[in-house]
């Protein structure tokens, strides 16, 4: 008995002295840990890279800044949570839970590893990122690190150094898109089939990079880099171009309309992207030439492109352009264009176009705007932006302005002999018009000469042509109203009016940028936006005309808005004369 007590003391101590060396070894290995965390707390918290370490459970120990920052994280307890769902995406596989997928891939590599140019989605919110699993530095209660790059750089980095792919986006670059069109040439020659180019240009760019400076702008391409990696189409193939500028390669775009609905979307989806930028409305236009119609190699399909593009930025933003013949012509010698106006007009080659403007309550028309249109003897019927361009470089705009005001008055004057009913025609003023001290006394005795009535037209300038001298604007706006004419400022919404300049002309009416408009159905910024204009305009006792509109969903936002007047080709395109007399019938 006596010897059963000892043996079992002696149990006793032992098995003390065991638990005591466990505990002293737990107790340094905690120390050890806190120790580690305090340090990784302390040389990782304001890092670039997203850190965390998480349980085997998925519970997150521990995150610097930027892990709470990129993962929407939330305090519980001792330790975080995902504040939403976090993903990713790998490959081409469909998105799975953010810790679903480092499971997955533990099962097949027990050591280290990475993810390497995941998508990984938010709430939402995608982000191109380079993963890295750590096992070692935390391996109490099988604990992992979790190191995730935001930077992740695409494209193979030994191809960049012989300028194949473009370092800042990791993007084929221009020199590599030569070679791929043509081949692409080979093969739908072969196959007969057709192809397109798009070529994407940021609105304003230089304008935003001078403001907001290099590397903001520098941000903005890595971004527009990220749209197309984050929204891939297997048809289509992205290239970085000079400047801001990325080119596109859509396969299977065989019609006109085809390409304009696929450009459109992505003026409008890549509006959505940059929606939250507080810096700046961020827009984008597209140049298009398809193959074989505009060109049946690279470098006559590429410089097409260009030139559709350049025309597209013109007068506003968001524009499409498709290249056509025409389009040439702004790319001829500015001298021997200047000298072909002169004898057009000489030669009555150039006329005008009516689109009608329609009032949305009563559904009729009120008014239409007169655009000239000049009959090339070459190049057949060409739109005012292939020469109006060179016309103002070289003083003549005054000349077609000139004659843009006596023939709509010739024609307002035959068309009140035939008993036709009242509207007003609106013609639009440049700002070298503006600049010609004369042009009131020429208004003047053309009104005398045709006896027609100086309230039955109205002056459309641009809101940015109109801000660009203001002082000098509100006095020639003040002579044209002591004439007898309205005014209307044109392309409202473009970001140049203040509110003072604003309410000190004399307006008739503001015309909303068609880039508000073209996709205010689906846009609720561009609705906040359209709101806003009109209720400022009505405040100010402006009327309002939207332009570019058409859909009918567009007109519904519109008349709900309480817009007042409209015009697009929803209502009608241009008109020559004969065609749009019978509108007045």
């Amino acid at each position: 008995m006596d010897e059963m007590i000892v043996m079992s003391l002696v149990f006793l101590v032992l098995l003390a002295a065991v638990l005591l060396w466990v505990r002293k070894r737990y107790n340094a290995k905690v120390i050890q840990v806190e120790n580690e965390l305090k340090f990784f707390k302390r040389e990782k918290e304001y890092s670039g890279e997203a850190m965390m370490v998480c349980s085997k459970n998925h519970e997150i120990l521990f995150a610097n800044g930027a892990a709470k920052t990129l993962f929407s994280l939330k305090k519980k307890d001792d330790s975080y949570e995902i504040d939403g769902m976090a993903e990713l995406k790998l490959a081409t596989a469909e998105p799975i839970d953010f810790f679903d997928a480092i499971e997955r891939k533990s099962h097949t590599n027990k050591g280290n590893f990475r993810f390497k140019d995941a998508i990984l989605v938010v709430n939402g919110k995608k982000k191109i990122v380079n993963i890295y699993i750590d096992r070692n530095s935390w391996n109490i209660d099988d604990t992992i690190t979790c190191v995730i790059d935001t930077n992740a750089r695409r494209g193979n980095e030994v191809a960049k150094s012989d300028g194949k792919v473009d370092f800042l986006t990791g993007f084929p670059s221009q020199f590599t898109s030569l070679a791929d069109i043509n081949t692409l040439v080979i093969e739908s020659q072969k196959k007969s089939e057709s192809f397109a180019l798009f070529l994407l240009g940021i609105d304003h760019f230089s304008d935003i990079q001078t403001t907001l400076g290099q590397a903001y702008t520098n941000t903005v391409l890595k971004n527009m880099a990220n749209y197309f990696v984050e929204n891939p189409d297997e048809n289509r193939k992205v290239y970085r171009m000079d400047c801001d500028k990325f080119l596109l390669i859509m396969k299977h775009v065989d019609e006109d309309e085809l390409a304009r609905k696929v450009a459109r979307k992505l003026i409008i989806d890549i509006g959505d992207y940059y929606k939250g930028d507080v810096n700046t409305r961020l827009t984008v236009s597209f140049g298009i030439a398809r193959y074989p119609t505009n060109g049946e190699n690279a470098t006559k399909l590429i410089n097409h492109v260009y030139i559709a593009l350049d025309n597209a930025q013109k007068d506003s933003v968001s524009n499409i352009e498709i290249f056509n013949q025409e389009t040439q012509i702004i790319h001829k010698d500015e001298l021997k264009m200047n000298e072909e106006i002169i004898a057009g007009l000489k030669n009555k080659e150039f006329l005008l176009h009516y689109q009608p403007i329609f009032n949305l309550k009563e559904e009729k028309m009120i008014g239409a705007e007169a655009l000239i249109r000049w009959n090339h003897p070459q190049l057949g019927l060409i739109s005012p932006d292939k020469f109006l361009e060179v016309a103002e470089k070289t003083g003549l705009i005054v000349n077609i302005g000139e004659y843009v005001f006596r023939e709509a008055m010739r024609q307002r004057k035959q068309w009140d002999e035939l008993g036709f009913n009242k509207f007003r025609i609106t013609l639009n003023l440049s700002l070298r018009e503006m600049q010609v001290d004369e042009l009131i006394k020429k208004i003047n005795i053309l009104f005398e000469e045709y006896k027609v009535d100086p309230f039955d037209f109205n002056l459309d300038i641009s809101e940015k042509d109109a801000m660009a001298n203001i002082d000098k604007t509100a006095i020639d706006f003040a002579l044209f109203k002591d004439a007898g004419l309205t005014i209307s400022l044109d392309q409202f919404g473009a970001g140049y009016s203040s509110l003072k300049y604003l309410q000190s002309l004399p307006l008739l009416m503001l015309k909303i940028d068609r880039s508000l408009i073209f996709d205010l159905s689906s846009n609720m910024d561009h609705q906040t936006a359209v709101k806003g204009i009109i209720n400022l305009a009505h405040t100010l006792g402006y009327e309002v005309v939207a332009e570019g509109v058409e859909t009918s969903k567009e007109v519904m936002v519109l008349t709900n808005l309480n817009c007042d007047h409209a015009q697009g080709y929803l209502f009608s395109r241009p008109l020559p004369v004969f065609e749009f007399q019978e509108l007045l019938r």
